[in-house]
């Protein structure tokens, strides 16, 4: 079965149609299994941060998937890697890094799992809980150790800040899954704040920061476009459509709510 035979939308056949005519049919056969070769390979995401902050929620929202993501046993000597298959086609290599800061006697040996693993990967996430104020630990580590071993490979790093849904002042309004005026003015300001610092720290981009709501699925599109840019030649193979958040929304205002993000 080719690549392109899959159901797809008109706007997308349009394009599939016009890419047979300018290349042929030939060429066009050759090109639609280099495109299966290459998905075969599936992106390799290492995601690093300690117990609590959400990675496999994170995964999981990102990538529209409905399983429980493996994580690294305490005291591992290797990462674990896992092969996932996506909703949407394709495949996804998840490698869970072993927190560090959490064990001082541990983190000389982890440091090497680091060492001989991120390099390898296409894109590095690291999360943090969003709506802690002390961070530098994690900047700490993030500058010391991940980025150490990246070398000239930094521009593949993503920090995520996740659960922003618990900063305040302010409250999350669960009947449109969104955060209120306040909160939402709340969440921006100091996640504003934190990506700049981090920014500078790390010596990153401002869009290499992203903050979001696994768990209320908020802001899923900027942290995925965050991973796919800096995944670089490789991005094209990541999904495209994160879990819904207007799925979390009550039911008797969900019909309202895709409307308006229709229009």
């Amino acid at each position: 079965m080719g690549l392109f035979r899959k159901k797809v939308s008109p706007e997308q056949q349009k394009i599939v149609d016009n890419l047979r005519k300018v290349l042929g049919d030939k060429d066009f056969q050759l090109f639609e299994r280099l495109v299966q070769e290459e998905l075969a390979k599936p992106p390799k995401v290492a995601i690093i941060g300690k117990t609590g902050v959400g990675k496999s929620t994170t995964i999981n929202a990102l990538f529209g998937l409905q399983e429980k993501v493996s994580h690294t046993t305490h005291g591992t000597t290797e990462a674990n890697k896992q092969i996932i298959e996506l909703p949407q086609g394709g495949k996804l290599e998840v490698i869970d890094m072993p927190g560090l800061g959490e064990d001082i006697e541990l983190d000389e040996e982890y440091a090497k799992i680091y060492e001989r693993t991120l390099p390898e990967a296409d894109v590095v996430l690291y999360v943090i809980q969003g709506n802690l104020k002390a961070l530098t630990e994690d900047q700490k580590i993030l500058r010391d150790i991940v980025q150490n071993v990246m070398g000239n490979l930094k521009g593949r790093l993503v920090v995520g800040l996740n659960q922003v849904d618990k900063i305040g002042p302010g409250t999350w309004n669960t009947k449109f899954n969104y955060p209120s005026p306040e909160q939402e003015d709340n969440i921006n300001r100091r996640c504003q704040d934190i990506q700049k610092k981090l920014s500078s720290a790390l010596s990153i981009k401002v869009e290499q920061v992203e903050y979001y709501s696994a768990e209320k699925r908020y802001r899923l599109y900027h942290l995925l476009a965050a991973i796919i840019k800096a995944s670089g030649n490789v991005g094209w193979k990541f999904t495209i459509n994160p879990a819904d958040p207007i799925l979390l929304a009550h039911p008797s205002v969900q019909d309202l709510l895709r409307k308006q993000l229709e229009s």
